[in-house]
């Protein structure tokens, strides 16, 4: 999993806890629309990578891969991301996610939501993501998760904060769909 997938993880996080609102009784105070989410994060350990790459790849190619991930461990990455939260997101986030990951709602206030996460599949992990909205229009969060087993196994922690933009989504909402159409295409 590279970086930019899980980065693309913690957005989709964001989601989820927003999306969330839709099945609680009490839901987040937080507005639909364009929102910019800034992430620091830290990674740690090796992804698991699939039997079918795994067996592609030669020692040499997976030595480069390890050293690169330990090299990359040891320093944070900053990511802006703008993200389009729609209805649609909110009543389902993660509509191209694992069927193998789980999420359950661990508490939800107007201004917290802490929600966890279990994946059964290859590799196995775990994580919870807490979101703090101070304000409608603002928010905070936190991300930890970690998958594999061992002392090899990734973590990803991550810092987020955020600020909604506006209710129109411009070029973005297009965005959005294209990563949908990509998906469905994958599909087929």
């Amino acid at each position: 999993m590279t970086s930019n997938s899980l980065f693309r993880a913690a957005v989709l996080g964001v989601g989820l806890c927003l999306s969330t609102m839709a099945s609680s009784a009490e839901t987040l105070n937080i507005k639909t629309g364009l929102w910019e989410v800034t992430s620091t994060s830290r990674m740690s350990g090796t992804p698991q990578l699939p039997k079918e790459l795994a067996a592609k790849l030669t020692p040499a190619q997976r030595a480069k891969m390890e050293a690169d991930f330990k090299a990359a461990s040891k320093r944070e990455k900053q990511d802006v991301d703008r993200s389009c939260i729609t209805q649609k997101d909110i009543e389902n986030p993660f509509h191209g996610a694992s069927e193998n990951c789980k999420q359950s709602i661990v508490r939800t206030t107007r201004t917290s939501q802490e929600v966890r996460l279990v994946c059964s599949g290859e590799p196995k992990g775990a994580g919870f993501i807490r979101i703090t909205t101070p304000t409608p229009e603002t928010m905070i969060g936190v991300m930890d998760i970690s998958m594999g087993e061992g002392a090899d196994a990734l973590t990803y922690k991550a810092n987020l904060s955020g600020r909604w933009l506006g209710a129109d989504c411009g070029d973005e909402a297009d965005d959005d769909s294209d990563d949908a159409e990509d998906k469905d295409d994958a599909d087929r």
